[in-house]
């Protein structure tokens, strides 16, 4: 699962001061402490390698609209009623007062209410109420915006939202939804003011679907289903005819008939519903054009002055949970990476925020792109635990300057009580363990490998000579990275005696291996991973490509996918990354780096995954460095 709302779009940061709690459990607001005030300047000056475009906010959050650019302007301007507050993402309330309610079932149909914080306002003055949550929900619905639209308020689980009273939504879902639904989808969307865009809608409403062309597809639907149910009566009649009962040429008449209507049914349903597509696209298009002048937010800062080469925000003085260290935030436009450092180098501006070449600063941090070695839960031989056990052992050597990875990305669904096989001793120390373990479990060699002698001759406990094995990885033009993982594993199990090669592709090549054919024994894969961890499920959940037929782990997926406590979510991934650390069907590699140029600025955190880039830059965290 990838939830894109969570990888871009970070919400409304709370003062430097507020002490991090224990995550992901609900806080509340952190008491700020009585240290003293950290230092304040007027101006804080961020590059940017590219060029905003006009989009307005509905544009912004779907995927023609979605850049980095853009979102570093502007996602910070709209409200969500909760948030992840950096630097691990603790799950905090923002517009929203107090925790999330519990989902509760009336009729078919699943129910939460969120009452929202009193006296917020948007920068035209207007409060902020529950009708702005309900009207921004339910036109995202409408229009079936997608990206981060969609990841937020998704139309497979979301009906509508309603507003009670003025404080007060409530969500209806068609279905149960789980703490990625719900949590860190629905309650972390974007939200914006009703009285400036519901008048704007109206053109654009107008060429939505309406409501006899919905009829229209209810009824070819209901006629379809109608006409295939006869079609597998028929079929079903003619099979048990063919083995020897009369009348098959009546009922193959009859068969026939009917497959041309329902290809007719099929045909006709077809066109509906691409006359419906068609609407929908149009009106996504009118929307998108839509003029967003002056339009009412509600943020830590508000757009000041724009022009073609910088941005211009200053700090909300009406945001209620306090005031950042700058009174305004710049934000220059550079066309490639050296004209940027340029600027740099000349104290131009503080951070680079996008760039594409590497750098050092004093903010190292992991990102989400991690790497993973994987096996092939179809292969006889690497079914055997110890086996693996031992590949990760000697593996976790690798990867000097780099960040180890977990199964997890963010220290808040991080289980802290596990660790990989052999963690914390020296390459050295690894070999004799990794062979103690596969000696434990009945394999010999000929040679018995030492620390600097290799082995050779190795036998599966079964007696058998051990097959050769081929790790696939992408090149070195791919990743290269990951090639000279692949390499280091490779040079590792040969020194156990494995008869392993590394075999170097390219990413199509890599995918079509591991996803389609299935041919392949390991694999060193990587992935961008979301905030909440739900894709374990996705990965080695029933039907996933790495499917793990251990009752309990399935039993651990079947009740996380359907829990909506975040308590009890980060119980059920602790149980679920437990396994996977016993079983280890795969093994976290490394983290991926990510690192900006920056001076005259520092932070209240050493690290944040993702690092500044993913935050923007946390102008409403940035201190001014003395």
């Amino acid at each position: 699962m990838r939830r894109r709302i969570f990888t871009l779009i970070l919400g409304l940061t709370l003062l430097a001061a507020c002490a991090p709690q224990p995550a992901p459990v609900f806080t509340g607001i952190p008491t700020p402490t009585n240290s003293p005030a950290p230092a304040h300047a007027p101006e804080l000056r961020f590059a940017l390698i590219g060029h905003p475009t006009d989009v307005n906010v509905w544009r912004l959050f779907d995927e023609s609209g979605a850049s980095y650019v853009n979102y570093a302007l502007r996602s910070q301007t709209y409200p969500r009623l909760y948030q992840l507050v950096p630097p691990n993402f603790e799950f905090q309330p923002l517009a929203a007062e107090g925790s999330p309610a519990p989902i509760l079932q009336e009729g078919e149909a699943y129910t939460a209410v969120v009452k929202l914080r009193a006296a917020l306002k948007w920068t035209d003055g207007q409060p902020f109420t529950a009708e702005d949550v309900a009207f921004t929900v339910n036109t995202a619905l409408k229009y079936e915006l997608g990206y981060d639209w969609s990841d937020a308020y998704p139309l497979n689980f979301l009906d509508h939202a309603e507003a009670q009273d003025a404080r007060t939504v409530k969500f209806y879902f068609k279905q149960k939804p789980n703490v990625g639904v719900w949590q860190y989808g629905a309650l972390q969307g974007p939200l914006v003011q009703k009285a400036f865009w519901e008048p704007r809608l109206q053109d654009s409403s107008a060429l939505l679907p309406d409501q006899a062309l919905e009829d229209k597809i209810a009824s070819a639907r209901v006629y379809l289903n109608s006409v295939q149910a006869q079609v597998d009566e028929l079929t079903k009649q003619q099979r048990l005819f063919l083995s020897g009962i009369q009348g098959a040429r009546e009922v193959s008449g009859e068969l026939g008939k009917r497959s041309d209507e329902l290809q007719y049914a099929q045909n006709n349903l077809d066109k509906l519903l691409e006359e419906r597509a068609a609407k929908i696209l149009a009106a996504q298009q009118a929307l998108y054009a839509l003029e967003d002048s002056a339009e009412p937010t509600l943020g830590v800062w508000t757009l000041a002055q724009q022009n073609e080469t910088q941005w211009t925000s200053e700090a909300n003085p009406d945001f209620p949970f306090g005031q950042p260290n700058y009174d305004r935030v710049t934000y220059t436009f550079f066309a490639d990476d050296e004209s940027a450092n340029a600027a740099f180098v000349r104290g131009d501006v503080d951070v680079i925020l996008n760039s594409t070449e590497g750098s050092q600063t004093d903010l190292l941090s992991p990102s989400r792109s991690a790497r993973f070695l994987a096996f092939n839960p179809r292969n006889e031989i690497l079914s055997d635990v110890s086996l693996r056990k031992a590949l990760a052992c000697v593996s976790g050597a690798f990867a000097p300057g780099l960040m180890p990875a977990g199964f997890a990305p963010s220290p808040a669904w991080q289980n802290a009580g596990l660790a990989l096989p052999c963690a914390g001793l020296s390459a050295d120390e690894r070999i004799p363990a990794a062979v103690e373990m596969l000696k434990s479990a009945g394999y010999r060699w000929a040679q018995e490998p030492g620390v600097t002698q290799p082995g050779s001759g190795l036998q599966t406990p079964d007696g058998q000579a051990f097959p050769r094995l081929v790790l696939l990885s992408t090149s070195a033009e791919v990743d290269s990275a990951r090639a000279q993982a692949a390499k280091y594993i490779e040079q590792q199990a040969l020194h156990l005696g494995i008869p392993l090669s590394a075999q170097l592709t390219d990413a199509a090549g890599l995918r079509y291996a591991v996803y389609s054919s299935g041919k392949y024994d390991l694999a060193v894969l990587g992935w961008r991973l979301s905030e909440y961890p739900g894709y374990l499920c996705d990965w080695f959940g029933s039907g996933g490509p790495f499917e793990n037929r251990n009752d309990q782990f399935q039993a651990g997926c079947a009740a996380l996918n359907s829990e909506t406590d975040l308590t009890a979510a980060q119980s059920y991934l602790f149980q679920i990354q437990a396994i996977l650390m016993e079983e280890l069907p795969f093994v976290p590699l490394y983290a991926e780096t990510t690192a900006v140029k920056a001076q005259q600025v520092k932070y209240p955190f050493a690290w944040a995954l993702g690092g500044l880039t993913a935050l923007y830059g946390a102008p409403a965290e940035a201190i001014p460095a003395p």
